[in-house]
């Protein structure tokens, strides 16, 4: 049965797909009206209402849940000019499902049309007046309603029609009776759709017109989004950021994506950020949302570092989000529940769709740093994908950072190139604070990370006699060396600076130290012989240093003009 008052061409569009319903006013001369056998239940009127997604839904359980039928439409023989509507049987369900969504259908606050809400015909009112839901993320007054008729049990109970694979695994499709309906994805595990809506065509027509406007019927489109994290270095003490967008070749990690480097020292600490967004948490009743990161044993994580904007506001550790430290892993929990999950919903006014999320936290280089090889620092992105299965989450991988420490290598040697054992010495870094060490074996040093300061040692010994060469690891950046203990008491004690580098592979796998810069001792006793090695000569006395350089010339220069005075005076005296 029509019912009495033709609805006016006008239209209403969804979250689930852009719906256009629309009704008559007069028929214009040119529209004739649409057979009723078209718009009944039987075969000759029956329609493809189709769900169209970017990626392959063959394996998702769709049904169509009808929520009215078309009772009466009209053609201006290519084109749907308007029609009505007659309830579907779930006019209480969707009366019910109006008022939990505080939508008010006797003021006319919510109505934008002018005609008056017939409770045992509410579907007419719902698509004349709720049309501010037509674009993502999709939020709006029609949106709340279909979240509200979702978990009604009239939708819920309703078996409705299936929908079958379509032209391809994109596509699904379902022949119903025309009118409009809600399509909800019942799928249980994977991803997901919200709940959908829109009208079937009518007669093979598909093109609503309303004035200059057109619009689709019969297509949906399947609802689903995903999560993105990037990752960024924005500090890194005493050392060096290296960030950058570039097209990488096919050996590299992430070709074409954003990477960051550092380089740095053991015991220094480096400053990261995850920006992510809110996802869109639309259409669901919970919603889970979570940040991860998963790092190598040569970094430690500092959570009290911890800092969390969104939009640039600032949230609160504990009430808006929860780190949650797991041994090489840390997690972010976004709006923590009492039973160790995350609901944003719950708190959807800290995150509102869309909104800019920034995460900064430190992370200290340590004693087990991977010289000539990486620590890496890698975020994820944790969300729900199925609003059918709360527990269901899908993580989306994020951008890894690089962490990069070198080495240099000291030999000690007499003047004759022979190893020497026993010579000290300390190290100072550009503030002129004295390095400390751990020995790690007769050839070996490492620098010390803030848990071994009490066993740490400024001394260096160089102790092997056979080749007289110490390695220094964890090292990066601009440092002075003095020889403070010679094998020889007495010995003369040259002082150098040297600048410790080091360079990743194309892999980013493994890096390679050299010395970037060297400066000699006034002396010339110390020179670079290596692209990390630096060989110090053990001089006993002046008549032990090299025959080279000003220094030792202007030495013996005055040591010449010296012993010709003391001769002279010799010759006098004997005179």
């Amino acid at each position: 049965m029509k019912t009495k008052n033709l609805l006016k061409a006008t239209v209403a569009t969804l979250v689930a797909g852009a719906m256009g319903l629309a009704g008559v006013g007069s028929a214009m001369a040119a529209d004739t009206r649409v057979d009723e056998s078209k718009l009944g239940d039987g075969a000759a009127a029956r329609q493809t209402l189709t769900v169209a997604a970017n990626g392959d839904i063959s394996n998702r359980t769709l049904k169509a849940v009808p929520l009215a039928y078309y009772s009466y439409a009209q053609t201006d023989g290519t084109n749907i000019t308007g029609f009505d509507l007659i309830d579907a049987g779930k006019a209480s369900a969707i009366a019910d499902a109006l008022t939990k969504a505080n939508i008010d259908t006797k003021s006319k606050k919510d109505q934008t049309a002018g005609y008056d809400y017939n409770a045992s015909n509410p579907m007419v009112w719902v698509v004349q007046n709720l049309l501010d839901s037509e674009n993502s993320p999709w939020a709006g007054k029609l949106r709340d309603f279909i979240d509200q008729l979702k978990n009604e049990a009239a939708v819920t109970g309703d078996k409705g029609t299936a929908f079958a694979k379509g032209a391809d695994a994109k596509h699904m499709t379902a022949s119903v009776r025309p009118g409009v309906y809600a399509v909800v994805d019942a799928t249980k595990t994977g991803q997901a759709s919200i709940v959908m809506f829109n009208g079937t065509g009518i007669d093979g027509k598909t093109t609503l017109k309303n004035g200059a406007k057109t619009y689709t019927l019969g297509t949906v489109d399947y609802k689903v989004h995903n999560a993105e994290v990037t990752k960024g270095i924005t500090v890194v003490e005493d050392g060096d950021t290296d960030e950058k967008i570039t097209s990488r070749d096919k050996e590299a990690p992430q070709a074409g994506e954003e990477y960051a480097v550092a380089k740095t020292s053991i015991g220094k600490k480096v400053s990261f950020k995850m920006t992510s967004k809110v996802p869109v948490w639309t259409g669901y009743d919970h919603y889970y949302y979570a940040l991860n990161d998963t790092y190598t044993n040569g970094l430690t994580f500092n959570a009290d570092s911890v800092n969390v904007t969104v939009n640039g506001k600032a949230l609160t550790a504990d009430k808006d989000y929860k780190v949650t430290p797991d041994g090489g892993k840390f997690h972010i929990l976004f709006a923590p529940t009492a039973d160790g999950s995350s609901d944003i919903i719950a708190a959807k006014t800290t995150f509102p769709v869309g909104a800019e999320v920034l995460v900064t936290y430190t992370m200290t280089v340590n004693k087990n740093a991977h010289v000539d090889g990486v620590d890496t620092n890698t975020s994820e992105v944790e969300y729900s994908h199925n609003p059918n299965t709360v527990t269901d989450h899908e993580k989306t991988p994020g951008d890894t950072t690089y962490v990069y420490v070198g080495k240099f290598t000291l030999t000690k040697t007499d003047t004759n190139n022979a190893p020497l054992a026993g010579a000290m010495f300390n190290i100072k870094d550009t503030k002129s604070n004295i390095v400390k060490f751990v020995k790690v074996n007769d050839n070996e040093y490492r620098v010390a990370d803030s848990t071994e300061a009490a066993t740490a040692s400024a001394d260096i010994t160089t102790t092997d006699k056979n080749n007289g060469v110490i390695t220094l690891k964890g090292m990066y950046g601009a440092y002075t060396v003095t020889e403070t203990k010679s094998p020889f008491d007495g010995s003369i004690l040259p002082e150098f600076t040297l600048t410790v580098g080091v360079a990743q592979s194309k892999d980013h796998n493994t890096s390679t130290s050299s010395l970037t810069a060297f400066g000699q001792d006034s002396n010339k006793l110390a020179s670079k012989t290596s692209d990390d090695g630096v060989t110090v000569i053990n001089a006993r006395n002046i008549a032990d240093m090299p025959k080279t350089g000003a220094v030792w010339l202007s030495i013996f220069g005055v040591m010449t003009v010296l012993l010709a005075g003391a001769s002279a005076l010799l010759l006098r005296r004997k005179a």
